[in-house]
């Protein structure tokens, strides 16, 4: 039999005996009860569906089918599946496969809820916006250190493609922070939850892909201005490119700036 989950006189997740962290799924995994009721009471999902981005063994799983009307547990580790099954929750179905092969457009409207791992966060980003119009909200915990590639102005050091993607599609809020004393085992820095949610493009691309192909080829040479970055990039450089944004380096460009550019090679 399995342990109770939680422990009475502190709220955090008991030890579950034979199961250890698989470094090749990056788990870290929430230890402490009020901070995954801190994480749920900010999502706001009363009644709502929810999909929770790798439940591992639950802790977020079992707050949230107390307050959502249905959750779909996404959790790809197997050997996870028979801890989730033993909280037999009646509104859970619990799911065994990869969020990143998951058809969101077929949950009605979910709220995401995870606790993202590092390694795949920008997968989980780049999947989320390509199907942002089939779900409400998402509120995700990310590590400190990508979390600031998310909020970096122009000019920043932590500035680059995923900021201007993230802007292009999302807007993301902050909600609070998590030390790295609450998972197991800790990671070696802290997290943060943020919540993101889709608006109006600023303006429209047709081929949004080869948009942001563009940013990530130019960004290759963030050091170089980007006369020499766009010449490096593309093999030459194309008239018509407004002289002020050539002597600015790739970090110093507005999202509007790069579509301007874009504009101009497809021309």
């Amino acid at each position: 039999m399995l342990e109770d989950f939680f422990d009475s006189r502190n709220g955090s997740v008991s030890s579950i005996k034979k199961y250890h962290a698989k470094k090749r799924f990056s788990q870290n995994f929430l230890n402490d009860k009020r901070v995954a009721k801190k994480i749920v009471d900010c999502a706001d999902i009363d009644e709502a569906v929810v999909i929770e981005i790798g439940a591992g063994k639950g802790i977020l799983t079992k707050i949230i089918s107390t307050r959502a009307a249905s959750v779909y547990a996404v959790e790809l580790d197997r050997e996870l599946i028979p801890i989730l099954e033993n909280l037999s929750l009646p509104n859970v179905e619990i799911i065994n496969d990869d969020f990143l092969q998951l058809d969101i457009r077929k949950y009605r409207k979910p709220v995401i809820i995870g606790n993202i791992p590092y390694s795949i966060t920008t997968q989980i980003l780049e999947k989320i916006a390509g199907e942002r119009k089939s779900f409400e909200r998402a509120i995700l915990t990310i590590q400190k250190e990508y979390c600031a590639r998310l909020f970096a102005r122009p000019g920043s050091v932590h500035y680059g493609p995923m900021s201007l993607f993230i802007k292009y599609y999302f807007n993301v809020e902050k909600r609070f922070s998590i030390g790295s004393r609450y998972f197991t085992p800790p990671p070696k820095i802290s997290s943060v939850v943020v919540e993101l949610k889709q608006h109006k493009t600023p303006f429209f691309v047709q081929d949004e892909g080869s948009f942001f192909k563009m940013i990530k080829g130019v960004f290759c040479y963030r050091r170089k201005y980007m006369k020499n970055a766009l010449m490096n990039y593309l093999g030459k450089l194309p008239d018509g490119i407004d002289h002020a944004l050539l002597t600015k380096r790739p970090a110093e460009l507005e999202l509007v700036d790069y579509f301007s550019i874009y504009k101009i090679l497809n021309n």
